[in-house]
């Protein structure tokens, strides 16, 4: 009787600790589980957009920025910081508050390119941002003014190497995205063509119409109104197909330069240590605006393709289109002044 007095006893007295440990248990599983952001936004959510007016990061932005303004009640401003291809607003990105209120939209060069090109760069993409998601793609058009003597892409080659050094073309910054696509162009044509680096690609397609530049790349979405109108002639596509929007417009690589095949994407980044619950609150926002036919319909109107991946996806894409351009960087021998 004593024995089974003493077990019962200590039952008794063990089970308030079980309970307290479970308890515990509990609440630990629990904090691990992702919350929903508790009312997020409650203001206005800056987009920080490392490109002028106008551009095609712009133009997507816009479009986005309506419909997320449907859904959360609150505004997306648009603030546009353009300068070094994309590097003066990706800083103030960089050093924002992390509070869900302040994101980036950028370029795949910005987050992706900029660490190999750049040496000196104060900051690394990679560590200084948490991805949301990429909200779309688009390929870019090498396009002249229309009393440019060169009509199709072999024209264009046989011309500068017939003129070594004394055809400019224009870009959005040292780095960005179509500087890039000519440096890759220069090297697989084999041609020496002169860089004129400008804060956005709309001023660059300013001077481009006006002739006081040869040519350039242009992201799609900016170029296409252009083209369209015949202020700026398309002599090729830069991905390995041609754009449905413009189906008589080769691309390059069926055109003489076997192999070219380069396109942007579009990617929304929220500084480091933002709340995750806000990261994927806002993730969630985007994803569900992208599938709207709306929202689909507009965007494939000025060239840019909706995608929309996990920020965990995202994150790997980064990683491993990062180790891609440097790699490419190297073989290719891209020099930057």
């Amino acid at each position: 009787m004593r024995v089974g007095f003493l077990l019962s006893f200590q039952r008794k007295r063990a089970l308030p600790a079980m309970l307290v440990a479970l308890s515990c248990i509990s609440a630990a599983v629990f904090a691990a589980q992702p919350r929903p952001a508790p009312d997020f936004p409650v203001r206005p959510v800056r987009w920080i957009v490392p490109f002028p007016p106008g551009g095609s990061v712009d133009l997507v932005g816009r479009i986005l920025a309506q419909k997320l303004y449907d859904t959360w009640g609150q505004q997306i401003v648009v603030d546009n910081r353009p300068g070094a291809g994309g590097r003066v607003g990706t800083k103030i990105a960089v050093e924002a508050t992390p509070d869900g209120y302040n994101q980036l939209l950028a370029l795949n060069t910005n987050l992706t390119v900029d660490r190999s090109l750049f040496k000196s760069l104060t900051y690394d993409p990679e560590k200084a941002f948490v991805p949301v998601t990429i909200v779309a793609s688009t390929s870019q058009l090498l396009v002249v003014n229309p009393a440019f003597p060169a009509r199709s892409v072999q024209d264009l080659i046989a011309l500068c190497k017939s003129k070594p050094g004394q055809i400019n073309y224009g870009s959005s910054g040292v780095g960005g995205s179509l500087h890039l696509a000519m440096e890759l162009f220069k090297s697989k044509a084999g041609i020496d063509i002169v860089h004129v680096a400008y804060k956005g690609g709309p001023p660059a397609a300013t001077d481009l119409m006006a002739g006081q530049i040869g040519l350039m790349f242009f992201n799609t979405p900016a170029a296409l109104p252009f083209v369209k109108s015949g202020k700026l002639r398309a002599l090729g596509v830069s991905t390995a197909k041609r754009s449905a929007l413009l189906p008589d417009v080769p691309s390059i690589a069926e055109s003489g330069v076997p192999g070219f095949d380069t396109g942007v994407w579009y990617g929304l980044v929220v500084p480091a240590g933002t709340k995750p619950a806000i990261v994927r609150s806002t993730y969630d926002a985007v994803s569900k605006a992208l599938v709207l036919q709306d929202v689909r319909k507009s965007l494939r109107n000025i060239g840019a393709e909706p995608v929309s991946i996990s920020p965990a996806e995202f994150a790997k894409r980064i990683k491993a289109e990062t180790r891609d351009w440097a790699n490419l960087i190297r073989t290719a021998n891209i020099r930057l002044n």
